[in-house]
């Protein structure tokens, strides 16, 4: 009897290890699989991630984008604005200080006939002094000093009779060719032709100034007209040499900074 429950007792042993063994490998093949799934999990919601992140990264991009290409334009606009300010106030410049001549001229001539009359003095009079010319424009004849034919230039030019001040600014420059208000009148021969809607003529006009008198303080303005001049005729490269010359040849100037703007909005 002993005998045969040995062999009983190894049996069931033996069945239990097989058992744990069994139920052991089970266990283990389950952990490893609930890992599994998390892992997969993990990788989704990753990958979910990085498709909401690259999302985010292009809208941001297009944003950014968008407000580069609003901001290049309203610098394009202000350049724009600038450059006209400018040019007006160049104008207003030029116009303030031929009146200031023109008053100067004014008071001397007063005080000279003070002078010459002993205290009496009678007004000169304008309508010996001007002819109706074309049309009622009034231009000085000869006989008249420069700066009473100046002054009539500059007034017909105020007026924006633009035929009766360019025939005035041509009759200074022919009989006052030595007068140093010369290249002003070249320059606002140029513009008249602007203001006539004549571009390649004023393309040439200012270009005459800058030839005629390349040490004078409008040159750097006539430059500056003459770029603008080349943009509006399609001539861009030229315009880019022209705005360079100024930059390079200018620098300190008002009108280099212009330049510089305009030659970056170009690229």
């Amino acid at each position: 009897m002993m005998r045969r429950s040995r062999p009983a007792t190894a049996a069931r042993v033996l069945t239990t290890l097989a058992v744990s063994v069994v139920l052991g490998g089970c266990a283990m093949k389950g952990d490893i699989r609930t890992l599994q799934e998390e892992l997969r999990a993990v990788a989704a919601r990753q990958d979910s991630l990085i498709v909401q992140l690259r999302e985010e990264t292009l809208s941001t991009q297009d944003t950014l984008r968008t407000q580069g290409d609003q901001m290049f334009d309203l610098r394009g606009d202000l350049n724009r604005q600038l450059q006209q300010i400018n040019q007006s106030l160049v104008r207003i410049e030029a116009i303030a200080g031929e009146n200031q001549r023109g008053l100067t001229a004014v008071r001397d001539q007063l005080a000279n006939m003070r002078r010459a009359s002993g205290g009496i003095v009678t007004p000169p009079s304008t309508g010996d002094s001007a002819t109706i010319a074309g049309g009622g424009e009034s231009l000085l004849e000869g006989g008249g000093s420069s700066d009473e034919l100046w002054n009539a230039a500059q007034a017909q030019y105020q007026r924006q009779s633009f035929n009766s001040a360019s025939a005035a600014f041509q009759q200074f420059i022919e009989e006052y060719p030595a007068d140093p208000r010369v290249p002003d009148a070249h320059f606002f021969l140029a513009d008249v032709l602007v203001q006539q809607d004549r571009p390649e003529d004023a393309l040439t006009a200012f270009q005459e100034v800058q030839q005629l008198f390349p040490t004078h303080e409008r040159v750097p303005d006539a430059l500056f007209r003459i770029a603008n001049l080349q943009i509006a005729l399609d001539d861009e490269a030229a315009a880019r040499l022209t705005l360079e010359r100024i930059v390079n040849t200018y620098p300190g100037s008002s009108m280099a900074v212009l330049a510089r703007d305009m030659l970056e909005n170009m690229g």
